[in-house]
C-alpha cells in the first residue's frame, strides 16, 4: 500500500520536494511559454492577414473567436513566463499563485489542443495540436501522477467522443488503437517522469541534509549556521541580535570517567536542551561539545541561566561546567563565523572561573582577539621574516654549577606588536593546531644554531627543544627530525626532545611508540614540568624518559614550606630508583640550589644561572655557539 501511495503520488512530501518540484516546473513552464508565444504570435498575425484580405470562407463570428481564444492563450503564456522568471530570480517568495497560473495555463493549452485538432479532424488532417499540448502540459510539467491520470483520462475520453461524434467523419480502427496507445504512453510517461523527478528530490535532500545537519544530534551544523546567520543580519537587522557560544569546560573528564558512548548521549541530550530553549532563534553545533545560537538580545542572560542550569542538573558529577560567551554584531555584515569565534573567546576567558558562567565580548576581549587573529595570520611570515627565533636558557649542574645544556625557547618580536610573551603566542597555535610549525621551525634553528658552533670549534652543549602533543599526531615526524639532523650534520646526542606532563594525560599507544622510535635514534626523551599535572605517577609508569623535569611549583614559598623540601626530596628519590635523572626548574636562590644538590637533583636551570638570551648574548657569557 505504501508503494501504491507513492507510485500514485499519494504520499506526503517534505517541504524542499514540493520546492524542487515548483522550481522544475516554473523552469519548464519558460520554454513552455516561449513556445507558446511565439506560435501565437504567428497564428494572429496569420489571422490578421486573412481578416485584411477578406477571406471568404470565414465569418466575422469566426474571425473574433478564434481572435479571442488566441489572444487568452497568449496572455496566459505571458502570465506564466513573468511569474516563473522572477519566482526562480527569488523576486516572488510564494509559490500558490504561481500554480494557479499553471493550472489555468495548462487548462487552457489542453483546450486550445483540443478545439484546433477537432477542427483539423473533421477536415481529415491530424491531431498534432492536441499531441503537442498533452506532451507540454503532461511531459515537461511534473504532476502528482494521481492528478496526470485523471486530468489525462478525462482530456483523452473527451476528445475521443467529441471524435466518434464528429459528423461525416468515421473513426477508424487504428485510429481507436494509436488514440488508446498513445493515451498509455502519455500516462506512464506522467509516472515515469514524476517518479525520476521525485527520486532527485529526495537526493538532492538528503545530500543537502547531509551538509547542513550534524550526524551526532540531528540539528543544524556550522555549514547551515553560517549562511542562516548572514541571511538573519541582512534580513531582519542587527541591532537586536547577540551570538552565544556554549562550552563545556573540562568535558574530556566526563568522558574519560563515563566513557564517549555516555559522552555522545550527553552531547545529544544537551542537543535536545538547546533546541527546546532556543526553538525560536537559530542555533547549531560548533564542534564536539559546543553549541552556537543567534537570538534577540532581550532576556538573554536569563535565558542561558536556564539552559546551563537544566544542563547542569542531569549531569553525575560536579567536575563540569557550562561557560556561555556572547558577542553583538556591529553591522548587517558581520561575519556569523567572526561572531562565533569573538563569542567563543569570550567564554574561553571565564573557563577557569567556576562562579562565572556568562560573559559578553568587550574592548580589551577585541584587542587581545585581534592579536590572536595576528598570531594565527602571521606565524609563517614571523617564521620567514627572522620575527620568532630561539633564545636558550641554560642549564647547570649542581656540582660545579658548569653549563651542561640549553633549553630553547621561542621568542617573537614582531614589528607592529613588539615583543610578545609566549604566554600570548604559544595557547593560541595550539588552539589553531598550528604549534607543529612553529616547533620545526624553532627545532630547524637550533640544529643550525649547533652545526655552525660544531664549525667553528666552538664548546657544543645539549639543546632541548619543546614538543607538543599535536607534533605527536603527526607519522611523518621521525622522517621529518632524522631529515633535519641529517642535513645539518648534528650528532643525535646533543638534541633532546622535552615533552609536558600534561601532553600525555591520554594512554596514547601511537605516542608511546613515537618516543620510543626517538629513543632509538639516541635522542634522548624528557618529562617536562612534572608535578604540575594529576597523573604524574601513571606517566612515570607508562612512559620511559631519560630526565624528569621538576616544576618550578614545588619552589615557591620554599624557605617557608618545610613540606616542599619533603616531596622535592621524595621525587628525586623515586626518579633515581627508576633511572631517571633530575633537572629542577625555577631556581631563583643560591638556597634552593644548595639544597637541590644535596638531594642529588643533579641538573638545575633558572633565573639564579640566566634567563634566556639571545644566541648573541650567550657566546659573550658561555662562550657558546
Amino acid at each position: 500500500m505504501k508503494k501504491l501511495r507513492r507510485w500514485l503520488g499519494l504520499e506526503k512530501r517534505s517541504e524542499y520536494v514540493n520546492k524542487h518540484f515548483d522550481t522544475a516546473n516554473f523552469r519548464s513552464s519558460i520554454y513552455m511559454s516561449i513556445v507558446i508565444i511565439v506560435l501565437e504570435l504567428w497564428m494572429l498575425g496569420s489571422l490578421l492577414k486573412r481578416w485584411i484580405e477578406g477571406d471568404p470562407t470565414r465569418s466575422k463570428a469566426w474571425f473574433a473567436a478564434h481572435f479571442t481564444w488566441y489572444s487568452i492563450f497568449l496572455v496566459t503564456a505571458l502570465c506564466m513566463l513573468f511569474f516563473a522568471v522572477f519566482y526562480l530570480k527569488g523576486t516572488f517568495k510564494k509559490r500558490l499563485p504561481g500554480n494557479i497560473i499553471m493550472v489555468i495555463f495548462s487548462g487552457v493549452a489542453l483546450y486550445f489542443g483540443i478545439s484546433v485538432s477537432y477542427s483539423d479532424y473533421t477536415r481529415g488532417e491530424q491531431i498534432l495540436c492536441f499531441v503537442m499540448m498533452i506532451v507540454f502540459v503532461v511531459g515537461l510539467i511534473n504532476w502528482r501522477p494521481i492528478i496526470s491520470i485523471l486530468a489525462s483520462s478525462f482530456v483523452f475520453v473527451l476528445f475521443y467522443v467529441m471524435m466518434l461524434k464528429a459528423p461525416e467523419v468515421e473513426m477508424t480502427y487504428a485510429t481507436k488503437v494509436n488514440f488508446f496507445s498513445f493515451w498509455i504512453s502519455t500516462v506512464m510517461l506522467g509516472l515515469a517522469v514524476y517518479n525520476q523527478r521525485l527520486t532527485e528530490a529526495e537526493s538532492d535532500e538528503s545530500l543537502e541534509k547531509s551538509m547542513i545537519i550534524d550526524d551526532l544530534t540531528g540539528i543544524a551544523n556550522m555549514h547551515y549556521f553560517r549562511k542562516k546567520a548572514a541571511e538573519i543580519l541582512k534580513e531582519e537587522g542587527y541591532e537586536d541580535k547577540i551570538f552565544l557560544f556554549l562550552d563545556i569546560a573540562n568535558f574530556k573528564a566526563y568522558n574519560e570517567e563515563y566513557g564517549y558512548d555516555a559522552g555522545s548521549l550527553f552531547i545529544k541530550n544537551l542537543a535536545g536542551k538547546v533546541e527546546n530553549y532556543f526553538k525560536d532563534d537559530l542555533y547549531a553545533r560548533f564542534s564536539d561539545d559546543k553549541f552556537v545560537m543567534l537570538t534577540s538580545k532581550k532576556g538573554v542572560e536569563s535565558k542561558a541561566k536556564r539552559l546551563v542550569t537544566d544542563a547542569q542538573n542531569s549531569l553525575h558529577t560536579a567536575q563540569i561546567f557550562f561557560k556561555v560567551g556572547a558577542y553583538a554584531p556591529t553591522s548587517e555584515d558581520t561575519d556569523p563565523a567572526i561572531a562565533c569565534d569573538r563569542a567563543r573567546y569570550a567564554s574561553s576567558t571565564i573557563k577557569k572561573h567556576v562562579d562565572h558562567f556568562y560573559c559578553e565580548y568587550d574592548k580589551e576581549m577585541d584587542d587581545a582577539f585581534h592579536l590572536r587573529q595576528y598570531i594565527v595570520t602571521h606565524l609563517d611570515e614571523a617564521i620567514k621574516k627572522g620575527y620568532i627565533v630561539p633564545h636558550y636558557q641554560p642549564v647547570v649542574w649542581s656540582n660545579g654549577r658548569e653549563l651542561c645544556g640549553l633549553e630553547a625557547l621561542a621568542r617573537w618580536n614582531d614589528p607592529i606588536y613588539g615583543f610578545l610573551s609566549p604566554k600570548d603566542f604559544i595557547p593560541v597555535l595550539e588552539e589553531y593546531r598550528l604549534i607543529p610549525r612553529l616547533d620545526k621551525a624553532i627545532f630547524e634553528i637550533v640544529l643550525r644554531d649547533l652545526r655552525a658552533g660544531i664549525k667553528a670549534g666552538k664548546k657544543v652543549v645539549p639543546v632541548s627543544v619543546n614538543f607538543s602533543r599535536i607534533d605527536f599526531e603527526d607519522s611523518n615526524i621521525k622522517k621529518q627530525i632524522e631529515k633535519l639532523i641529517a642535513k645539518y650534520e648534528v650528532p643525535s646526542e646533543l638534541i633532546h626532545v622535552e615533552i609536558t606532563e600534561s601532553a600525555l594525560s591520554l594512554n596514547d599507544k601511537t605516542l608511546k611508540t613515537t618516543i620510543q622510535i626517538l629513543k632509538s635514534m639516541g635522542i634522548q626523551l624528557w618529562l617536562d614540568d612534572f608535578g604540575s599535572g594529576y597523573s604524574s605517577l601513571n606517566m612515570l609508569k607508562d612512559y620511559s624518559f631519560d630526565v624528569m623535569k621538576i616544576d618550578m611549583v614545588f619552589l615557591k614559598h620554599f624557605a617557608e614550606n618545610e613540606k616542599s623540601k619533603t616531596i622535592l626530596q621524595s621525587i628525586v628519590t623515586l626518579a633515581n630508583s627508576i633511572s631517571m635523572e633530575t633537572l629542577t626548574e625555577g631556581v631563583e636562590e643560591e638556597t634552593q640550589a644548595e639544597f637541590l644538590k644535596s638531594i642529588g637533583c643533579k641538573r638545575l636551570q633558572g633565573y639564579l644561572f640566566g634567563k634566556a638570551m639571545p644566541k648573541d648574548v650567550l657566546k659573550e657569557k658561555y662562550e657558546c655557539f
